[in-house]
């Protein structure tokens, strides 16, 4: 997967959440979190529009959003909101775990289900399994950090730790892996 998939797939997910963030330092929490909903629902039409098909993962994410977002309307609270990231976060520890701490690796099963016909070696396999257990670690502390934020920090620091400090973590960790990988070919 080149780096334009990659950025193509976890993008879309973050644009209501940077909305709400830009909006609720605008307008406020309230206005923040009608804006990031009409911002979904937008992203979801306009993929189902230009792309002709209804793209799941974006729909999910949407009503994730509206459910969380009219909640936090309906109780005046905008943690609900806050918490989506984190929700997300923690189904994607949960698929992680199972494929690395049980007999039944799901993404290995995903893998192989869009790279029919290509084999997979032994070796990457368990490479991959290596990958996914520090990655399950990774969301694990990030999606703790987000629920941490969400209650008690302001919403400054929760946005920078539900949005950037991801993708900081996430960049050190493939920096680190690849001088590592680097380096053990070298020996």
């Amino acid at each position: 997967m080149n780096r334009y998939a990659i950025l193509k797939t976890m993008l879309p997910p973050m644009i209501p959440l940077l909305v709400f963030i830009l909006a609720d330092e605008i307008w406020g929490t309230k206005v923040g979190i009608i804006v990031a909903l009409v911002c979904g629902i937008a992203e979801y039409i306009y993929i189902f529009i230009k792309e002709k098909r209804s793209d799941r993962f974006v729909l999910a994410d949407t009503a994730l959003l509206v459910a969380l977002g009219g909640i936090s309307i309906l109780l005046e609270n905008a943690v609900f909101f806050k918490l989506k990231p984190a929700l997300i976060e923690a189904i994607f520890c949960v698929i992680l775990g199972i494929s690395v701490f049980s007999d039944k690796n799901l993404i290995l099963q995903m893998t192989r289900r869009y790279m029919k016909g290509i084999e997979i070696h032994e070796k990457a396999v368990e490479r991959m399994r290596v990958m996914l257990r520090n990655l399950f670690w990774i969301f694990t502390v990030h999606t703790v950090l987000i629920v941490y934020s969400a209650f008690f920090m302001s919403e400054r620091a929760w946005a920078f730790i539900s949005t950037a400090l991801f993708y900081i973590i996430f960049g050190i960790y493939f920096v680190f892996d690849i001088i590592k990988l680097k380096y053990l070919s070298k020996r």
